[in-house]
């Protein structure tokens, strides 16, 4: 049975709670139950289970009803999952609840991929995650002006730059051999959350803990900055640039603790996590006060990274339009320190990219 459309459902949940406001429960109940069922039946788990919890609100006395519902939905779930899916994912399947790992399978997008495709590019805003189920992927490095292979990634691997955290993709992924991949969109990562609260933290701490590509970065003395990053500490207020360059009126207040001739970072709070992905991508100009005069710097936000979690603080990379010059950047950095290590995100990322079409 094909899965109902994104549309049809939110028309059809749209009517049901009007038939629920206005009194007439028995026909908003059948007419979710019936929604219910086709999405069960079409494989939209993540959007079956939450129109199943609705039904508690819609009409708590019909138990019968529900518990019919909860055995149809089973059904539909434990009677779909891949063979090569299980066999690939058996360590996922430890990490998560039997109902999440069959949430994240239905709330997948199955792609069969020949060798040779380029699946994400440098540069690349695609906020999905790519779940090896099988074959396999080379993950492609920057160093300097060259690109290399700084590892494999075989069935029973995940990775994404753009989906736990906004960031744009600093790799490249490209098939090795025939693959097939899941791929998880924000979207449904988010109605996933919604279903099963706390699976996103999970997946994340599964990525973070097979997650060695800075390691081995590392180990093979690979360097993809192009230009040093030095520590520094002022005030910065920022403001917002719209398409034809010109500032929103509002200005922000942040705190600079990274700067090179490629870009800086600055710490911002950000109480509202959903907030994140609001300041993404977006041109700013920035202002560093200082006594001889103001510093200007005009960039786009290339990552958000979260610095702080107890204090809501973020860490804003952006990547400047053209280097510029280590004298304007010399008054900001703070004295008798080291150049900073490598790190995993790099605004200077975005110089190397500027030739790559992002996905999606």
């Amino acid at each position: 049975m094909a899965v109902p459309t994104r549309e049809k459902i939110a028309a059809g949940e749209a009517q049901i709670m009007a038939l629920a406001k206005a009194g007439q429960r028995d026909k908003a109940r059948d007419q979710l139950i019936e929604l219910t069922v086709a999405c069960a039946q079409g494989g939209d788990m993540v959007s079956a289970n939450r129109l199943r919890d609705l039904l508690y609100e819609v009409d708590p006395m019909a138990l019968r009803e529900i518990i019919k519902v909860n055995e149809l939905i089973e059904q539909a779930m434990s009677g779909a999952v891949d063979e090569n899916f299980n066999l690939a994912w058996a360590g996922l399947r430890e990490v998560l609840t039997r109902e999440e790992f069959l949430g994240l399978y239905h709330a997948l997008e199955m792609h069969e991929v020949v060798q040779g495709k380029t699946v994400v590019q440098f540069g690349s805003k695609l906020d999905a995650i790519f779940l090896v189920n099988k074959g396999s992927l080379n993950i492609v490095c920057r160093a300097g002006e060259k690109s290399i292979v700084c590892k494999v990634l075989e069935p029973g691997s995940l990775i994404s730059e753009n989906c736990f955290q906004p960031s744009l993709w600093t790799l490249a992924l490209v098939t090795l051999s025939p693959s097939s991949l899941g791929v998880l969109r924000l979207e449904r990562l988010v109605e996933l959350e919604g279903s099963f609260p706390g699976i996103e933290s999970k997946l994340r701490h599964y990525y973070d803990k097979f997650n060695d590509v800075p390691r081995l970065l590392q180990e093979q003395n690979i360097n993809r900055r192009m230009f040093t990053r030095f520590r520094a500490d002022s005030k910065v207020s920022f403001q917002v640039l719209d398409k034809e360059g010109k500032p929103d009126e509002r200005a922000f207040k942040g705190e600079l603790h990274t700067i090179s001739r490629g870009g800086l970072a600055f710490l911002l709070r950000i109480v509202k996590k959903e907030n994140r992905r609001m300041i993404f991508g977006r041109r700013l100009v920035i202002t560093v006060p200082l006594a001889s005069g103001a510093l200007k710097f005009t960039g786009t936000v290339v990552a958000v990274t979260l610095h702080d979690p107890q204090e809501h603080d973020y860490s804003i990379h952006v990547a400047f339009a053209q280097p510029v010059q280590e004298d304007s950047i010399r008054p900001l950095i703070l004295p008798d320190l080291e150049p900073l290590e490598e790190h995993e995100h790099i605004e200077e990322e975005q110089d190397h990219a500027a030739g790559s079409t992002p996905e999606g």
